[in-house]
């Protein structure tokens, strides 16, 4: 309409450009590298994910040291949690496995009583926290906005069902196993000693 781009005046930082495969990708991206009107300032093109990983390359510490530093602590930190509360309810319950052992339950069973009922407690809880979480921020919320690079919001992947399953599961047995086997380890005439 005869005036100047609005941004003509201003340096442009970033163009998307949309190619349908890489032999195309590579034919423009040789047409603008080799364009002397896009000599000077050096136009830069690449694809999408090697913009974006040299972006994320600045918080890459910060990754490496959330997925092994920190969730594997939170990892232990619930084993142990749990490995306290069995250990608790093992040693308040010591006279009903005595009871049980009295009864005919064999010490096996006993074991998997006491870790069945983690490992149902982990996963329910487990699957209900993920799950809640994935439904309040991704249905409800629509995302985390949390503008970063090119991502506007954050997602909870639908993976996070299975692994809040697995995660629940996983620290129950691991934070129950110690304490299972003292449930059925229990001395009979040790705990009946001590009633009377």
């Amino acid at each position: 309409n005869g005036k100047a781009h609005d941004m003509a005046a201003k340096t442009m930082n970033l163009v998307w450009l949309r190619v349908p495969d890489t032999k195309s990708f590579t034919q423009v991206a040789a047409q603008i590298e080799g364009s002397p009107q896009y000599a000077v300032p050096a136009v830069k093109v690449q694809t999408a994910s090697a913009g974006i990983s040299t972006f994320l390359e600045a918080y890459a510490d910060l990754l490496w040291g959330m997925r092994w530093l920190l969730a594997p602590a939170i990892l232990v930190t619930l084993a142990v949690v749990i490995a306290n509360a069995i250990s608790i309810s093992v040693r308040e319950r010591q006279t009903e496995f005595a009871v049980l052992k009295v009864l005919g339950f064999r010490p096996s069973q006993i074991m998997v009583l006491v870790l069945g009922e983690a490992l149902l407690i982990g996963i329910v809880s487990g699957v209900v926290s993920a799950g809640g979480s994935w439904f309040v921020v991704n249905q409800l919320a629509g995302g985390i906005p949390f503008p970063i690079a090119f991502f506007p919001k954050f997602m909870i992947p639908a993976d996070a069902w299975w692994w809040g399953l697995a995660v629940g599961g996983g620290t129950a047995f691991l934070g129950s196993f110690v304490p299972s086997w003292t449930a059925c380890r229990v001395k009979v005439s040790e705990v009946f000693a001590r009633v009377g």
